[in-house]
């Protein structure tokens, strides 16, 4: 069983302030044996040292990440810090933080995280909580695909740092300290039922089908039907030079494994072909999509009905959810409906923290029921614990 508390603060300047409202939200009387928080924060926060004020002021291990935006069941807002405190007397967590990770040794520094993290755990893990570093030259799938194979498939929710468009303000936290370019983990091990789900693009924005990958080196797409994949962008309208054009540009990877198809950016040109968010194979189908007002709040919507189905049959004590910061931008001037419509959906349930970010990691489930470990773009996630 995990108890969950969340607290939030929107003090930017005066970290003791900020501190005593996190503690005053909290009641630390209910912590149990095994305890870990999770903060998401907005990008000043850091500079000003709120978040390593309230990070001190918490008696357990802290990981997370900075956000476009953030919320509970609470409140929410762009210029906020939010905790979600997990607690548990028969589920242990244990946590660990990264050297910098460069696109030479993505793989190692994510293995030696993962076994540093393992060393304190004291068992096999059930669940992974990943929170990794944003650039424009490292796939966020190389993250994923790491732990999966070290942990031989351990379910793996998170995400990775954001601010808006501007990767290099971004920053991993660990125990108050951020970092623009560290992967921080939480392992979790004990007897937990995990759900997950995932909402990306609607099949009426669909544009463009049947484009089949006939070149690619793991991340870097490179020919499209046969077609360079420039030319091919080409040839639907898309000016490569643009990098708004190419990270607005969403598509859908089949990879005819039993898993719907899975939402990726395109993140921009490299000397061979196109930098995409996840492992584009040779054989699988690229779905071109267009994303706006309607399609973000209309997925948003089905997604927060299998929420709520969940949570309306019982069992469950915290929700983690984290949509693709891309879902914000696209809402424009309305750029809260979302995080509102969230709010009102789940008023009354138990805790949950929301929170906008650059890139989600969250498992599908295959043909057979088999769950997937999968990195996304542009989707609204979620992870419900009992």
């Amino acid at each position: 069983m995990i108890r969950a508390q969340t607290a939030v603060t929107t003090e930017l300047d005066d970290p003791k302030a900020a501190a005593e409202e996190i503690l005053s939200q909290i009641d630390l009387s209910r912590l149990l044996k095994n305890n870990v928080g999770i903060i998401s924060f907005y990008q000043d926060m850091h500079e000003t040292g709120v978040l390593e004020a309230v990070a001190k002021a918490l008696p357990f291990d802290t990981v997370g990440c900075s956000v476009l935006s953030s919320g509970t069941e609470r409140e929410f807002a762009f210029e906020q810090l939010s905790v979600a405190v997990l607690s548990s007397d028969d589920v242990s967590f244990s946590t660990a933080v990264s050297a910098d990770v460069t696109p030479e040794n993505a793989e190692d520094v994510t293995r030696d995280c993962y076994r540093d993290a393992l060393s304190k755990l004291g068992g096999k893990p059930s669940l992974i909580f990943a929170f990794g570093p944003i650039t424009y030259d490292i796939s966020g799938d190389r993250y994923t695909l790491t732990l999966d194979a070290e942990s031989g498939g351990v379910p793996i929710f998170g995400t990775l740092s954001n601010t808006g468009i501007v990767y290099e303000d971004a920053r991993v936290m660990y125990n108050g300290v951020a970092r623009s370019l560290a992967l921080s983990l939480v392992l979790v091990s004990g007897d937990i039922k995990p759900r997950f789900y995932s909402m990306a693009i609607s099949d009426s924005n669909v544009t463009r089908k049947g484009s089949i990958v006939t070149d690619s080196d793991k991340y870097i797409l490179k020919k499209i039907n046969d077609v360079t994949v420039a030319d091919y962008l080409k040839e639907i309208g898309v000016v490569t030079g643009e990098q708004g054009a190419i990270v607005s540009l969403p598509i859908l990877i089949d990879y005819k494994d039993g898993t719907k198809p899975t939402a990726y950016s395109m993140y921009g040109t490299t000397e061979q072909g196109m930098l995409v968010g996840g492992l584009i194979p040779v054989g699988s189908e690229i779905v071109f999509a267009d994303v706006d007002y309607d399609s973000v709040m209309s997925t948003a919507r089905d997604a927060l009905d299998m929420i709520l189905e969940d949570l309306n049959n019982g069992g469950a004590s915290f929700t983690l959810i984290i949509p693709c910061f891309s879902r914000c931008l696209t809402l424009g001037m309305q750029s809260e409906d979302e995080m509102k419509l969230t709010a009102q959906r789940l008023q009354g349930h138990r805790p949950y923290l929301f929170m906008y970010s650059g890139g989600e990691i969250c498992p599908v489930p295959d043909a057979d029921g088999r769950l997937v470990n999968r990195f996304h773009n542009m989707t609204y996630t979620a992870l419900i614990l009992d």
